[in-house]
């Protein structure tokens, strides 16, 4: 796989630069704030959040992207009490009510019998993939039309009527999942995070818990939320100018098809930045003009998931099986190679095969 995060240094700003820019420093107001990312960062850490700042940033980069023209989308990975609903809603927590909509699930043709304006420039944020997985078409739909128009026919006493409704986007997705892989026609469209599931990260979540119930830590100070959400709700719907975009255009792998999915979730991260960071950016003619910082901040988050989706973990898996020292292998093999967990393997299994990286070996006997 190429080394999309060495390729794009390239473009990347000074030392001196960033180093003005993201200075740690105190608290500000949010509208005088200069790295608002980083200062997210903190807060939601005070929020309670634990050891999951980078996810929490793409995540809460993604809510704030809904209110752009073409939103990005999100899925949280992870295994069962790996903390996927902590991070999404303590995440959630921080937007105003107006801006989100939080699902524990969705039947197939609850989206296109919505209210018209109901998901529009919302962060839609579900609790679980699973819960949500029969309404796959209508979320792709809203996702890559940014409306549904959905025609049916009502039985009345007038008899049968054909009717139509039209539900507005744009929306943000945000789903958790424990699935390691998703239909193919959904990971397109999404960027993936996976939970830290190490001994580390359990050791430093229950020792957040003990000092919350022995009273030596302050689960949220007062008004953090609340100063968010007038600063969100602050934000005006200013389209965003990228002037160095070509520049990253020339510094993207064109070898590899993924690249025409992937550039545009990056320049999405860009924009979003630049959107969230409208009160120090420059503008003209009606844009708000991104600066270098905003690369910076999306370079840093667009790579951090492109090593969390599932054509990495496939990458995982072959290079474990190439390390077995047998010309064939077994799933058995692959578990004691990787310390996967068996769901996981079989997961991945399959999608290596389906992308013809492992072809599985013919029984004899």
């Amino acid at each position: 796989m190429t080394e999309l995060g060495a390729i794009l240094s390239s473009a990347t700003v000074s030392d001196t630069e960033v180093q003005a820019d993201t200075g740690l420093r105190s608290p500000l107001p949010l509208s005088d704030e200069s790295n608002l990312i980083q200062r997210f960062g903190r807060d939601v850490e005070l929020a309670g959040l634990v050891g999951e700042q980078k996810n929490g940033s793409v995540v809460f980069l993604v809510a704030v992207s809904a209110k752009l023209p073409r939103p990005l989308h999100a899925s949280v990975g992870g295994s069962s009490s790996a903390g996927k609903n902590q991070l999404t809603g303590t995440v959630a927590s921080f937007l105003p009510e107006a801006s989100k909509k939080i699902l524990t699930g969705m039947t197939p043709k609850v989206l296109m019998h919505s209210g018209e304006d109901e998901y529009q420039h919302k962060a839609v944020f579900i609790t679980e993939y699973e819960g949500a997985a029969g309404a796959d078409y209508a979320i792709r739909t809203m996702q890559s039309e940014q409306i549904i128009e959905w025609e049916y026919v009502e039985t009345s006493s007038r008899g049968i009527e054909k009717k139509k409704n039209q539900v507005k986007g744009p929306a943000a997705f945000i789903q958790a999942t424990t699935r390691v892989t998703l239909h193919p026609e959904n990971e397109t469209r999404l960027l993936f995070l996976q939970m830290d599931e190490s001994e580390e990260q359990t050791r430093a979540i229950n020792q957040r818990q003990a000092a919350e119930a022995e009273g030596k830590i302050t689960i949220c100070p007062s008004n953090l939320r609340e100063n968010w959400h007038e600063f969100l709700r602050s934000l005006e719907p200013t389209p965003v100018r990228i002037p160095y975009a070509s520049q990253l255009a020339a510094s993207i792998p064109s070898d590899k098809v993924r690249s025409r999915r992937d550039f545009p979730k990056l320049l999405g991260l860009i924009e979003a930045s630049a959107f969230l960071h409208q009160h120090q950016r420059g503008r003209n003619a009606g844009y708000i003009f991104a600066a270098p910082l905003d690369y910076v901040i999306a370079r840093e988050l667009f790579v951090h998931s492109y090593y969390a989706g599932p054509e990495s973990r496939v990458g995982e898996l072959v290079r474990a099986a190439c390390q077995l020292s047998k010309g064939e292998f077994t799933v058995v093999d692959l578990l004691l190679q990787t310390g996967w967990r068996k769901s996981k393997t079989y997961e991945v299994l399959a999608r290596a095969e389906e992308l013809g990286c492992i072809v599985r070996a013919e029984q004899t006997g």
